[in-house]
């Protein structure tokens, strides 16, 4: 396996023309999702979402596989309290610490946002995200004191030179270049030397990934709550792989293409992120507009106005099937309990011919197209 030695004369032009373009993307995205108004719950549906990816993401890079649905209920669940089968308690543990870690790195910057980069935090990222879970040879917070490999890649050897390079990369990190590179470039160049210098027996990854999530929350990236590239990361992890090793091997300490391919994830991150809001939001709006609707046709205040508006607040955007409102099989059946099948018909084709709902393979589903009309 090759070893590289790492050095802090890295070349990377800040100025080339595609790393601007990037950069430009990521803070007009981020000053986008951070101008517009989330209600608290919206906003912490959005965190918990992207937390759950994060998760996701930075356990399934290192080979530890869970569903998002099986992540979800990890997080929902008590710190007692057993969610996969006994066979899988590591994987449930890993992401326990991945979550932990996360919220450490959210809880850590709202109580003094400048806090900068030393030993101690990546040490403490690391045991985090490693207590707990018997790694060969590891100790969660410790620096190795013994060779390891990575893939393909042999980092350096001695505990010594580990201890080393980690105090190195911290003052360049702080007062080197780096420091006046725009964040998720100093973020993504971080990433890249401390998974190099690999200073744990394990959990590197997931630390280096947990210290670049650091930095873009410092530098503003994060506009709306939590998120982070190791969802992207997973989801090209062929390619990840294959870009440290060939920035470490193949470009004679250009870093340049890394993080290139960092920044055209984040910026894919932050557009799904985007997207959701924007999905949330119009909903919202339409739930508005269906007030304004039956209000304008002096529904609300009767019966059957409050039943159809209080049916639209509930109906969500996967709908809800026609026969389950008849045999009483989802939640929102109650507003039609007691009342005759005629009448739901009646309400539903009302709500059809207002435009507020549309039968669709015989689901409800609400027609929030119609917002589309009041976009400039």
């Amino acid at each position: 396996m090759p070893q590289w030695d790492v050095d802090f004369n890295c070349r990377l032009n800040v100025q080339d023309q595609e790393i601007v373009s990037w950069v430009a993307k990521v803070e007009a995205l981020a000053d986008a999702i951070r101008g517009i108004p989330l209600p608290p719950g919206l906003q912490a549906m959005i965190d918990r979402i992207n937390i759950l990816r994060a998760v996701r993401g930075t356990t399934g890079i290192e080979g530890i596989e869970l569903s998002e649905s099986e992540v979800q209920e990890i997080m929902a669940a008590g710190p007692e309290e057993h969610v996969l089968p006994p066979s899988r308690q590591r994987a449930e543990q890993e992401a326990r610490n991945a979550e932990k870690g996360m919220r450490f790195v959210a809880k850590t910057l709202s109580e003094d946002p400048n806090r900068p980069v030393t030993e101690d935090l990546i040490r403490t990222i690391h045991r985090l995200t490693t207590e707990g879970i018997d790694y060969p040879s590891n100790e969660p917070g410790v620096y190795r004191n013994h060779p390891v490999h990575a893939g393909t890649y042999v980092p350096p050897r001695t505990g010594d030179k580990v201890r080393k390079l980690t105090g190195q990369f911290v003052e360049w990190l702080n007062h080197g270049p780096p420091a006046g590179w725009p964040a998720p470039v100093r973020a993504i160049a971080a990433h890249f030397y401390l998974v190099s210098i690999h200073p744990f027996a394990d959990g590197n990854g997931r630390t280096a990934r947990g210290l670049e999530s650091y930095l873009l929350y410092q530098g503003g990236v994060n506009a709306r709550g939590f998120y982070s590239l190791a969802n992207y990361y997973y989801q090209n992890r062929s390619e990840y792989e294959a870009m440290l090793d060939h920035v470490r091997f193949g470009t004679n300490g250009d870093i340049t293409p890394f993080i290139k391919f960092a920044l055209r994830g984040l910026v894919a991150e932050q557009q799904e992120v985007h997207r959701e809001i924007l999905v949330e939001v119009t909903i919202i709006a339409f739930r508005d507009f269906a007030r304004e609707t039956l209000a304008d046709d002096g529904k609300l205040g009767t019966k059957p106005g409050e039943r159809m508006f209080h049916f639209l607040l509930e109906l969500s955007a996967q709908g809800v099937p026609i026969a389950d409102l008849r045999k009483g099989g989802h939640p929102s059946s109650r507003r039609y309990r007691g009342v005759t099948g005629k009448t739901l018909s009646r309400d539903l084709n009302y709500l059809v011919k207002k435009g507020l709902i549309r039968i669709q393979d015989g689901k409800v589903v609400p027609n929030v197209e119609v917002m589309t009309r009041f976009m400039v």
